[in-house]
């Protein structure tokens, strides 16, 4: 796509960081408490989702340096699988998990800002849309601009994370909620592993979508120096680190808050806040959350426009999104794409739940098959081809089939939990079936 090489290997972690710790660890251990009922759960479950995340990264550590260019899965996919089941990836991830994710986040901010500056629930909305507009618009300055954006939000980020652990561990008080092996222990009987697998499937669903984002630097693997190293070392690095920074903040919520509080909590960082350190500690704290909310944003917009570029060059019916400004690099029709896009789902969908389990089936199923890729790819024998400079995921082939496997269990778990949303998801990316085959009697037409 582009042949400018601008990213190092400190903006990849940047980014990818940047995509992961957004506003979800802000909102979605809420929902987590409501499935698992006691905190150790809640607390192993998290550790299960950075350890999946940490293997996984290990496949596309693999993948991404054999395929060292910008497109990420819908690459790996080409290459494995055929064209036609990576354009339903993509175009799932144009109508769905991306610019979905966009929207979830958007309103989140837009629920955090709101509560910070005392305006009721009406403006949630417009300041979604408006947050997306203003981030797509930097974006189309080029990616010099939205990286150093994103590396100036990350350490922002990570800084102020760290000064929230700080100041919960320098509140010392009596645990809020119960840490006893008692409640650890609490599915038990004929049915209780079956209600347990359940549970911490169910909780997974949104638990990785919070972990989600550390694979997005591989849509921009085009445009980074020494993609082969730098990549792999930014997926590794961001899943150990976000895996600490997220166990740890799980741990703050339960000692200080009671497990029913953290349960039914929507802005469970705010009252976290407001129990150590009062209504200006709260609004502290949500301007924090607020800050965050820009850097994911603007980091899923950044990626998001890579990808839709990848599919347009395969693809007549999307070659409106091809268009590179030479100036900049920077894919312009496909960056406004995603953000029209994300703008109308906002609309359309609404509610912050129900845009995670509507675009959770579609994650998952193609996440499973992009983890077979590394056995496809092995027995091809690109490894081979590609001599030290490739990276070699351990325990082949038992990584790719577990997270493969964890990952189709995942997608029915989703469906089981959540039918409606999983249904019209569902549709959508089975209208690119028909899509993909009209555009390719379109080009036979015009041949």
């Amino acid at each position: 796509m582009s042949a400018h090489k601008i990213l190092g290997r400190w903006d990849s972690v940047a980014i990818s960081i940047g995509i992961v710790i957004g506003v979800g660890i802000f909102r979605v251990p809420s929902e987590v408490a409501g499935y698992l009922g006691s905190p150790l759960w809640i607390l192993l479950v998290w550790l299960l989702g950075g350890i999946f995340s940490f293997i996984g990264a290990l496949c596309y550590a693999e993948l991404s340096s054999i395929y060292p260019s910008s497109g990420g899965d819908y690459v790996y996919l080409r290459e494995c699988y055929g064209k036609a089941l990576a354009f339903i990836f993509a175009w799932s991830e144009l109508l769905i998990t991306r610019t979905g994710s966009v929207a979830a986040i958007a309103l989140m901010f837009g629920e955090y800002c709101c509560s910070l500056f005392n305006m009721g629930d009406s403006p949630i909305k417009p300041l979604a849309v408006a947050i997306v507009i203003v981030l797509t618009i930097t974006n189309l300055f080029g990616l010099k601009t939205g990286s150093r954006l994103q590396n100036i939000f990350t350490l922002a980020k990570l800084l102020a994370l760290a000064l929230i652990f700080i100041a919960g561990l320098s509140v010392w008080r009596a645990p809020a909620s119960d840490f006893s092996v008692a409640n650890f222990s609490q599915y038990t009987g004929d049915t209780g592993g079956r209600a347990l697998l359940f549970a911490l499937m169910t909780s997974l669903v949104p638990i990785l979508w919070t972990y989600g984002g550390w694979r997005d630097n591989v849509f921009l693997a085009g445009e980074t120096r020494e993609a082969h190293k730098s990549v792999p070392f930014a997926l590794i690095i961001t899943c150990l680190t976000v895996t600490v920074i997220y166990v740890s903040m799980n741990f703050l919520y339960l000692y200080h808050l009671p497990l029913a509080t953290v349960a039914t909590s929507k802005l469970i960082a705010t009252d976290l806040f407001r129990v150590l350190f009062g209504e200006g500690g709260a609004k502290f704290l949500e301007s924090l959350v607020v800050l965050f909310g820009f850097g994911a944003i603007n980091a899923l917009i950044l990626t998001g426009s890579r990808i839709a570029h990848a599919m347009a060059d395969d693809n007549v019916f999307f070659k409106f999104l091809s268009r590179v400004d030479p100036r900049t690099g920077t894919p312009v029709r496909a960056t406004l794409f995603n953000g029209i896009w994300a703008c109308a789902l906002i609309y359309l969908i609404g509610k912050f739940e129900n845009l995670l389990f509507f675009t959770g089936l579609a994650v998952w199923v193609f996440f499973g098959l992009t983890a077979l890729c590394v056995i496809v790819l092995r027995r091809r024998q690109h490894i081979a081809d590609h001599g030290e400079e490739s990276f070699k995921s351990p325990l082949y082939p038992l990584i790719p089939v577990t997270v493969a496997l964890v990952s189709f269990l995942l997608a029915v778990s989703a469906y089981q939990k959540f039918p409606h949303e999983s249904f019209w998801g569902t549709v959508i990316v089975l209208l690119g079936i028909p899509v993909f085959y009209l555009q390719h009697l379109k080009r036979s037409e015009a041949s």
